[in-house]
């Protein structure tokens, strides 16, 4: 059975390198000189793609929206990226929908969510992260840092024509590091940004790496060369069983020619980045004023992150939340049709303290902000 907590802040719930918010005027300045660039990537449009997959009541292979894989130049670095479109007849939303998988995994983990989020009409925009998937995996000029995550998303979201203040787009992370670096980047360049969704990321303290991640930071340099453990990650932090062919395409990147490379990416990225001195550089970039609104959206059987940092993490930012019970780390395998109806409701509500304001601006004083 499935049960949903939904709350706001904590008072309706229980019993680094820091990112610093530029102006909004100094950012509008920074991002107008790649408007004419910005502006001629527009041009291009995208169209609906299908998945065949076979029924088991008609017999027979029937198509199912899906996401097209595309590529762009970015930041020095060749990415492949996932756009899901919605279907013809299906009324547009304006707002673009980016969304960010976490360290070891890839674009296709939205690939679920993304097809409920086009079937309400929002066009998505999900990247494989540099070292992960497709995107190029460089053994120098990129540390995997979280400081180079960020820029190098902002590269991305420049090139794909999704980086305008006067167009900002809502933004979905989950899992670990990279998803940090990009709530990091909103923080940073407020502008960019409508919304935030965060899905199961480290917020607090208590949220440590998982046994998969975690390997590479054993003493001595014991962890050092360890396999991608990509099933374990994927799998052990879930409520349910993820399909074999589900699997396999978290662990493609892991084999064939560019598999050592893609490992090796893995382990700098959590080598790089100390999680508790990230994880608190992220709440003291949101603990200002003036930021997207956000609103987290919760599997509540999570393996790997207690929800006890989370409802605080909501707390000191002011955030609002949905738990979802009886689903795991990755809500988007887990049970994306749920996720995506609170998301899909939360993006397209009108929150009490302003239509154009953050959540910390003021309380949010009503739990019904919006129709669930």
């Amino acid at each position: 059975h499935l049960g949903i907590l939904s709350a706001r802040p904590m008072a309706a719930c229980m019993t680094s390198k820091m990112a610093v918010a530029p102006s909004r005027g100094a950012l509008a300045r920074k991002v107008s000189v790649k408007a004419a660039r910005r502006n001629a990537i527009r041009v291009r449009a995208f169209a609906p793609a299908y998945d065949e997959v076979f029924d088991g009541n008609s017999g027979q292979m029937e198509k199912v929206l899906s996401q097209s894989i595309e590529s762009i130049s970015a930041g020095g670095l060749e990415w492949s990226y996932r756009v899901g479109v919605p279907e013809e007849g299906t009324e547009a939303k304006p707002t673009k929908v980016l969304m960010v998988h976490g360290a070891g995994l890839n674009s296709f983990t939205y690939n679920k969510l993304s097809r409920e989020l086009q079937k309400m009409g929002y066009t998505t925009f999900a990247p494989d992260m540099p070292g992960h998937g497709a995107t190029s995996k460089p053994t120098s000029g990129f540390d995997y840092s979280a400081a180079s995550y960020q820029s190098a998303l902002e590269a991305f979201m420049t090139a794909a024509g999704i980086a305008d203040v006067e167009d900002p787009v809502d933004m979905v992370v989950s899992g670990y590091i990279t998803s940090q670096a990009a709530l990091l980047l909103a923080a940073a360049n407020p502008g960019l940004f409508r919304r935030v969704i965060v899905m199961n990321t480290p917020l607090g303290p208590g949220h440590k790496l998982p046994d998969p991640l975690a390997v590479y930071t054993r003493p001595f340099g014991m962890g050092k060369g360890a396999q991608a453990d990509v099933y374990k990650l994927a799998y052990f932090g879930n409520e349910f069983a993820i399909p074999e062919e589900t699997m396999a395409k978290y662990e493609a990147p892991y084999a064939g020619g560019d598999g050592e490379a893609a490992r090796a990416a893995l382990e700098a990225s959590v080598t790089k980045n100390d999680l508790k001195a990230l994880t608190s550089a992220v709440s003291k970039a949101w603990s200002v004023r003036g930021l997207p609104k956000v609103r987290i959206v919760w599997g509540v059987n999570d393996k790997y992150l207690g929800d006890k940092d989370m409802y605080k993490w909501a707390e000191d930012v002011r955030a609002t939340f949905d738990c979802i019970r009886s689903v795991g780390h990755m809500p988007q395998e887990d049970f994306p049709q749920e996720a995506a109806k609170f998301i899909g409701a939360y993006l397209e509500s009108e929150l009490k303290v302003s239509a154009l304001g953050s959540v910390r601006l003021g309380k949010v004083t009503k739990d019904d902000d919006y129709q669930r």
